[in-house]
């Protein structure tokens, strides 16, 4: 999905598996996995950045996930939403799964009404929603998933003027699938949301997550996220570590090892350019950086996967 820049994983490394099957237009993908165990310990063992807003229905077993820092167990029925975030598979037994994202621009270039479904586009600013669907719900999803592939799958048939009409028709088609996961969205009873605002504790652990996804490339100290919140460092740190069990300097770890990790993996860029585009100084410091957190060096790490 590498081309499609919107999922980082690598195609040939999913279709080695049976049943898999991946659909692709401009700004949006689906990749339908009938046995993620298969792939778990392989091609999607590593954290991997998502630009886009994720979908991702659960449609038998169980599998064990992380998305924006927070770890979530989907079964059979399961419809995870969330933002352009960092995802990471843990964990599955008998999984089969479809994974879905779309960027904002494919929004706008389909005239897709956001303000019809506003509530449902701010709450994935600040959380993640997941829904336990009705049976019947998975059954419709899985229908328009199958016509989306069928539609890929046909003949192309000749000529330039085919391909443009093909193109604009699958891209309706995903315009159809995204309206109807947020009826369901919308329609479902909540099962879980993340962080859930019970206290003040609550409100400042989700702004600090907030800044952190806009600013850990290039912000690491606890002082500027201390100061965007209008709060003494040491208030912050210890309000965070009450609140998560972890200090403000381990978040702010994690956001950017787990980047090092993805661009690692799924892209191309030398570890130089992956040290200038995380706004280190240069690749030793952040090898330093890396190895002090991960006990690998960025080299080792790249080696091992």
């Amino acid at each position: 999905m590498a081309e499609n820049k919107i999922f980082p994983y690598k195609i040939d490394a999913l279709k080695q598996i049976d049943g898999v099957e991946y659909v692709a237009c401009k700004n949006a993908a689906l990749v339908h996995i009938p046995s993620l165990e298969k792939l778990i310990d392989g091609e999607m063992k590593y954290p991997a950045k998502l630009n886009g807003y994720i979908s991702i229905l659960c449609t038998g077993g169980e599998v064990t996930l992380t998305v924006q820092m927070n770890e979530y167990t989907l079964t059979e029925n399961s419809l995870l939403v969330a933002p352009a975030s960092v995802l990471m598979f843990k964990s599955c037994k008998n999984c089969e799964l479809y994974l879905m994202a779309f960027s904002s621009e494919f929004a706008v270039e389909m005239n897709i009404d956001i303000k019809a479904v506003m509530p449902i586009v701010s709450s994935l600013h600040t959380s993640v929603i997941l829904r336990q669907l009705d049976a019947s719900h998975t059954e419709r999803m899985k229908t328009s998933f199958a016509l989306l592939h069928k539609e890929y799958t046909e003949p192309q048939g000749v000529g330039v003027d085919v391909s443009f009409y093909r193109e604009m028709a699958m891209r309706h088609m995903y315009s159809v699938i995204i309206y109807r996961l947020w009826e369901f969205v919308a329609v479902v009873n909540q099962v879980e949301t993340t962080p859930v605002q019970k206290d003040r504790s609550s409100d400042y652990f989700k702004q600090l997550v907030n800044l952190l996804r806009e600013n850990y490339r290039t912000e690491r100290s606890v002082e500027f996220y201390a100061n965007e919140m209008n709060l003494t460092p040491k208030h912050l740190s210890r309000v965070v570590r009450t609140y998560s069990g972890k200090s403000v300097h381990q978040w702010i770890d994690d956001f950017v090892v787990l980047e090092i990790k993805n661009l690692l993996k799924y892209s191309d860029m030398s570890i130089q350019q992956i040290s200038y585009e995380l706004n280190f100084p240069n690749p030793s410091f952040m090898g330093q950086y890396f190895k002090r957190i991960t006990g690998k060096t960025p080299g080792e790490y790249r080696r091992d996967i």
